[in-house]
C-alpha cells in the first residue's frame, strides 16, 4: 500500500467523484506504481484528509509514468476520516509518500476501518480537539 496525496484538493475530489478521466488520477508520492497496488489518497488539505483507496491498473512506467486506476474498484470515504486519527489508531510512525506492506499495510487499513465505522463526522468538535491533541 502506498500513502499518495491528492493535490491540489479540489482536482483530486473532481477526479474520484466526477471522473470523466479514464482512469488517470493527480496523485503524488509514488513513481512507479504497479498493477493491483493499493493506493491510500489523502489530499492536501489542513488536516489532511482521507479521501479514498483505489488499485492500480497496470505499471505506471508502461503508461509513460500516469498513475491509473480502477474505477470500480475505488472506495470513496464521503463523511471524511481524519488522516492524524488514522496514523495515531495504527500505532506505527505513518507517513505521507511511504509504502507499507504486511502486518504495517493491514494496521493502517484497519485504523482506517475503525475510523470509517465511528460514522462521525471529522469536523465536530470533539473529533477536531481529539485528533489535534487540544487540551481546554
Amino acid at each position: 500500500m502506498h500513502i499518495v496525496e491528492g493535490r491540489p484538493w479540489r482536482r483530486a475530489l473532481d477526479c474520484v467523484a466526477v471522473g470523466g478521466t479514464e482512469g488517470k488520477r493527480p496523485w503524488h508520492g509514488v513513481t512507479q506504481p504497479h498493477d493491483m497496488d493499493l493506493l491510500l489518497v489523502v489530499l492536501s488539505t489542513d488536516p489532511r484528509m482521507v479521501l479514498c483507496l483505489e488499485v492500480v491498473d497496470g505499471d505506471a512506467a508502461d503508461r509513460g509514468g500516469n498513475i491509473v486506476v480502477r474505477p470500480s474498484s475505488t472506495v470513496l470515504f464521503r463523511h471524511g476520516i481524519l488522516f492524524d486519527a488514522v496514523k495515531k489508531r495504527s500505532g506505527l510512525h505513518v507517513r505521507m509518500y511511504e509504502s507499507y506492506r504486511g502486518a504495517d499495510a493491514h494496521a493502517i487499513l484497519d485504523a482506517l476501518d475503525k475510523e470509517y465505522h465511528l460514522d462521525t463526522p471529522w469536523f465536530t468538535p470533539a473529533r477536531w480537539l481529539e485528533g489535534h491533541g487540544v487540551d481546554f
